[in-house]
């Protein structure tokens, strides 16, 4: 604290203290939507496959759309590793490290489509991606194939779905909330 006012008042005063306040918020946002992941991880939906399909993926979806790509798969991706975790990695580390990473890339997609086309295609997309796609790339690893990636589809594509429609039906009030009128992606 003490270096950060001496660094203050050296190097610009306020402006200082401001990008340091900043930064210490949004970290604090983020552990506050991966916490909210952590907690929808608890949340499972049953399947015959894997305990790791919950709604961790809610509070990225939500952060894709509030805070942008970047923070939207930050959460999306400590979300699914540590719902897995709470899981025990019924699909071995290996796999749920895949997984989340693919969880990060469809936060990034979900938040271009819905800032650059409309919510809609946010929607579709991300379902598809999360629901259909991401499950076939599990049909690639060695002892998993087609059998899993069948019995996967539903569940995953239900959480999917859940999870996205959810976050879109409370994006609205919370944006007002905490941003007022300043900031909406959605058209």
């Amino acid at each position: 604290f003490f270096i950060t006012i001496c660094a203050a008042s050296v190097s610009g005063g306020m402006e200082v203290i401001m990008k340091n306040q900043n930064k210490t918020r949004g970290i604090v946002i983020l552990a506050l939507f991966i916490a909210m992941s952590v907690i929808g991880g608890y949340i499972k939906l049953p399947n015959p496959i894997t305990s790791s399909i919950a709604f961790d993926s809610l509070p990225a979806y939500l952060a894709a759309l509030l805070l942008g790509g970047a923070p939207g798969a930050i959460v999306g991706f400590l979300g699914h590793i540590i719902s897995a975790a709470l899981g025990g990695f019924s699909l071995t580390l290996p796999v749920h490290l895949l997984v989340a990473s693919e969880m990060a890339l469809i936060m990034f997609i979900f938040s271009f489509c819905a800032k650059k086309i409309n919510i809609v295609a946010a929607i579709i997309a991300g379902i598809l991606l999360n629901g259909v796609i991401m499950p076939a790339t599990l049909i690639l690893i060695p002892g998993f194939g087609v059998p899993v990636f069948l019995a996967m589809l539903l569940p995953l594509t239900a959480a999917s779905t859940l999870n996205i429609l959810v976050c879109t039906l409370i994006y609205k009030p919370i944006n007002k909330a905490v941003f007022g009128e300043r900031k909406d992606i959605i058209k």
